[in-house]
């Protein structure tokens, strides 16, 4: 068994709150295990000067809260930049990408902020979940306001993380695991089972193919679990 009392196979409990800010409906509490995550969506009125006319843009920030781990971080400015949350606003960025049709909003950009307000591992797959429930909740609102004629999102979607940890299988690796994994990696993708993006590494040489494509399909596994736990937390796509 790992940890809380689950199966090496299965994701933490997820728990989801939402216009928890209540002026923005599509704002989102995000928590599974003992990751938090504050997520807000926000659609605003034009596009960066170097996009085609005609389309639309979406983009992702990302940071951790002073207090979210033990000891505090220092909060992050423009003159001290974060690389590693340059990188993960990025992938959470490239994630909503992907399940969006940007030709669907023109003129309009969605942009989303994920603040992590407790870190236990899995960060990185809570925060494009979370982004993902957010976003429907924007669609929904802005195809009732009439500012989008058609939902601009072509597939959801969603990550899980996964990894090999004491020589076992796990997915959803909590900070413990995370940090003691010989090998592990985030999956993005659907959960009907197609890839957006698969990050990930070994710390202790190099592995056989074959357990990599094991832990892929583990952490496929899990991003469908995700999937049915956020089945009456995500908009379905309009047609």
């Amino acid at each position: 068994m790992a940890r809380e009392n689950r199966s090496n196979d299965a994701p933490r409990p997820i728990e989801v709150s939402t216009a928890v800010i209540p002026e923005i409906q599509s704002s989102v509490q995000y928590r599974c295990g003992g990751t938090t995550i504050l997520c807000i969506a926000t659609l605003e009125e034009g596009t960066p000067k170097w996009m085609t006319p005609g389309q639309g843009w979406a983009t992702a920030d990302y940071q951790m809260m002073p207090y979210s781990v033990t000891p505090r971080l220092e909060r992050v400015n423009k003159s001290t930049p974060d690389g590693r949350a340059i990188e993960i606003r990025r992938l959470v960025g490239r994630a909503l990408r992907a399940g969006l049709d940007l030709s669907l909003m023109p003129g309009y950009t969605i942009r989303v902020d994920c603040d992590v307000l407790h870190a236990d591992g899995g960060t990185r797959t809570a925060s494009i979940n979370a982004t993902t429930v957010a976003l429907g909740l924007l669609v929904e609102q802005h195809l009732a306001s009439g500012i989008f004629a058609t939902d601009p999102r072509r597939a959801l979607i969603l990550a899980m993380s996964a990894g090999v940890y004491q020589n076992s299988l796990r997915v959803d690796l909590d900070y413990q695991e995370d940090s003691g994994a010989s090998l592990d990696l985030n999956l993005i993708g659907t959960a009907t089972g197609e890839v957006v993006e698969v990050v990930g590494g070994c710390e202790n040489g190099p592995v056989a193919m074959e357990v990599l494509q094991e832990v892929i399909e583990a952490a496929r596994g899990g991003i469908a679990q995700v999937g049915k736990q956020l089945s009456d937390r995500i908009a379905p796509i309009r047609p």
